[in-house]
């Protein structure tokens, strides 16, 4: 059963209704895109890499790589040495660090969060290197008691195998715990482990296909999941 609400009172009588020492207590983030706009970095650093190949694409064909592994990214296109192609493009993609930020609000929210006894991890793609190539460099990791990258598990996203990785590692329980992220991948990872999910909308404009439990229009609305008020001078 899905609890399917975009107004901040469906959100809010949840938490309510469950009381707040009920609510989500474990909060798993994805990075690109929800907590990082690395989009431009990661399509910017691809087109050059398959230029390379012979293979020139402008920027809204390739956008299917965000949020996926690079090597099942680079599995769409015919290449001879697609190792090669993808230690290319990682190499690429540290030139295009000046293009990515965080997203406003996301640092003073995870501290509070943190501060406050919420547990909170990460799933995502990246394998480590990559990691430490933007997230490691942002000073956000700091945040986080659980990471796991596309190097500790076998199946990737869409795949449940990530996000039962994270409930081993952090002794979680799936109905204590959520996953944020911004792409439809996100959403069927945590719902195939029996997990609630919530759409980061502040990543993306366009409609899921995947529907989530939760859609979180802005940041702050992530307060709401553990029954907190944001601050009201960042509204």
């Amino acid at each position: 059963m899905f609890f399917f609400f975009q107004a901040e009172d469906g959100i809010r009588d949840f938490c309510l209704s469950r009381g707040l020492g009920d609510v989500y207590k474990r909060q798993v983030f994805d990075i690109d895109g929800t907590l990082l706009n690395t989009e431009l970095a990661v399509l910017h650093s691809l087109q050059w890499a398959l230029k390379r190949q012979g293979i020139e694409l402008p920027l809204d064909q390739l956008r299917f790589a965000l949020g996926i592994p690079g090597t099942d990214a680079l599995k769409r296109f015919p290449l001879a040495h697609p190792d090669q192609v993808l230690r290319e493009w990682d190499a690429k993609y540290t030139e295009f660090l000046d293009e990515i930020t965080i997203f406003e609000g996301i640092p003073e929210l995870l501290k509070t969060l943190r501060d406050h006894g919420v547990a909170l991890g990460i799933i995502t793609s990246k394998t480590q290197i990559e990691l430490a190539q933007d997230f490691g460099a942002l000073g956000l990791a700091e945040y986080f008691s659980v990471i796991v990258t596309a190097d500790d598990t076998v199946q990737h996203k869409p795949d449940a195998e990530p996000m039962r990785h994270y409930l081993m590692r952090s002794g979680a329980g799936a109905a204590e715990t959520i996953y944020i992220g911004d792409a439809d991948y996100d959403m069927q990872c945590a719902l195939r482990a029996g997990c609630d999910c919530a759409l980061a909308q502040w990543g993306r404009t366009d409609k899921p296909n995947t529907t989530p439990t939760w859609i979180l229009k802005q940041v702050e609305d992530v307060w709401q999941l553990v029954g907190m008020t944001p601050d009201p001078s960042r509204r």
